[in-house]
């Protein structure tokens, strides 16, 4: 007789190191799109914030100007309503040249003055996006390109005659 046995119960073909590279593999491709839905989320509660928030005066308290972008980031001290002393960061421009001590306005909320945007200065919510971008191009191009890879592979051993 040929052909496979039945009547045993067949064993998954891969490892736990094929199931733990899967993994992994899935968790790449999956990063760049959740990295972008991430980023627009808090894009949009920062413009959310700054329609809804409460203004107040603050000062440049800190800035380092630095060539890396990531790294272009000011301090803002400002006093909520009710007193007490609060800071955020912003993220700077390289187009942007705040001074130390220079006045800004800071828009926070109202019910959590720790939860505070710098208008006119990036959100850090753009960064986590165009990381997400990037990633998702990479990632994404070198799995079609894989796929293609293996399509193509896959048709030139079917287009042959068997032996």
């Amino acid at each position: 007789m040929t052909g496979r046995r039945t009547d045993k119960n067949r064993i998954s073909g891969l490892t736990w190191k094929g199931k733990l590279n899967l993994a992994v593999t899935a968790l790449v491709l999956l990063l760049g799109p959740i990295m972008i839905g991430l980023g627009s989320f808090m894009i949009g509660a920062d413009e959310d914030l700054e329609r809804s928030g409460v203004q107040a005066a603050g000062t440049i308290v800190h800035f380092d100007d630095v060539t890396k972008a990531s790294e272009r980031r000011m301090k803002v001290e400002f006093t909520s309503g009710d007193g007490a002393r609060h800071a955020t960061w912003a993220a700077v421009d390289h187009d942007q040249y705040p001074a130390v001590g220079d006045a800004t306005t800071v828009i926070y909320a109202e019910h959590d003055p720790g939860r505070a945007i710098v208008p006119g200065y990036e959100s850090d919510g753009v960064w986590v996006r165009g990381v997400g971008t990037v990633l998702t191009c990479i990632f994404g191009g070198l799995g079609i390109l894989m796929v293609l890879a293996f399509l193509r592979g896959y048709f030139k051993r079917g287009a042959k005659p068997a032996p």
